[in-house]
């Protein structure tokens, strides 16, 4: 299986965290390395992705076949979006994050969490466009870390500096009548993990834990009343996600689609 590449680029201009934290290039290459073995390991263990995560020097410091992860002050496009991850007019990803909106580096609302966040969730569905069907008349977003969203865990770098990184959901939550365990932290006994109640289900969860759920059905004709996409759940960054975000767009797609 070919390794995903991404390249993680420090565009954020001095900006800080809301603990005053700033970017910088070591901080960068703990986040490429925790972010690298959460995928390269556990994750990979469950879903087979690979991923190839290095620090850019600048905004031209992209190669052929990476895809962009760029830290920015804020996301103007965007307001309230901590990050988000789209695809050009190309169909190549990226992804963006709001330094400004993270709490700190490598705390469990920090920069690392976003960045495992998109990077798990790009490797999960690279287009923003799968859905399990709970069989019941109701399509789930196929994102790896929604439903679980406000749960985090540490890695420990190779210097002993401890990053975390975003919990996950595996594959039992995406099939109906699947037993658990459903998420990452809970099968690895992880203090702090809350599952989900059963497959398809959004973790019980303050200020964070959704998911997008959608009437099954290809035409407006067919479910022409009543709401056709709802989001499950409290989001950690607002009610409504912005037109610009990853769960934006899905709504979107699936608006157009009704």
């Amino acid at each position: 299986m070919n390794a995903a590449r991404w390249v993680l680029i420090d565009n954020s201009q001095g900006a800080t965290t809301a603990d005053g934290a700033q970017l910088s290039t070591p901080v960068l290459a703990h986040i490429c390395e925790v972010v690298s073995n959460q995928l390269n390991q556990e994750f990979a263990a469950e879903w087979g992705a690979q991923v190839r995560l290095r620090v850019g020097a600048n905004t031209k410091d992209i190669l052929p076949g990476e895809w962009a992860y760029i830290f920015l002050p804020t996301l103007p496009e965007a307001p309230g979006a901590s990050a988000y991850h789209d695809i050009n007019g190309k169909g190549v990803p990226f992804s963006l994050c709001a330094v400004t909106t993270c709490g700190s580096l490598y705390g469990s609302n920090g920069v690392s969490v976003d960045a495992s966040h998109e990077i798990l969730e790009t490797a999960g569905d690279v287009g923003a466009n799968l859905f399990a069907n709970d069989n019941h008349g109701l399509l789930h977003a196929f994102e790896m870390c929604d439903a679980v969203e406000v749960q985090t865990y540490g890695r420990v770098c190779m210097d002993g500096t401890v990053v975390h990184v975003s919990n996950w959901l595996l594959r039992a939550w995406f099939i109906p009548g699947a037993a658990g365990p459903y998420d990452y932290m809970s099968m690895a006994h992880i203090p702090g993990a809350v599952a989900p109640g059963g497959p398809l289900m959004t973790a019980v969860g303050h200020g964070g834990n959704y998911q997008i759920v959608s009437k099954a059905g290809p035409t407006r004709q067919v479910f022409a009343a009543g709401l056709q996409t709802h989001i499950e759940g409290t989001r950690r960054k607002g009610p409504l996600p912005n037109w610009s975000s990853r769960a934006g767009r899905r709504i979107a797609n699936l608006a157009n689609r009704d």
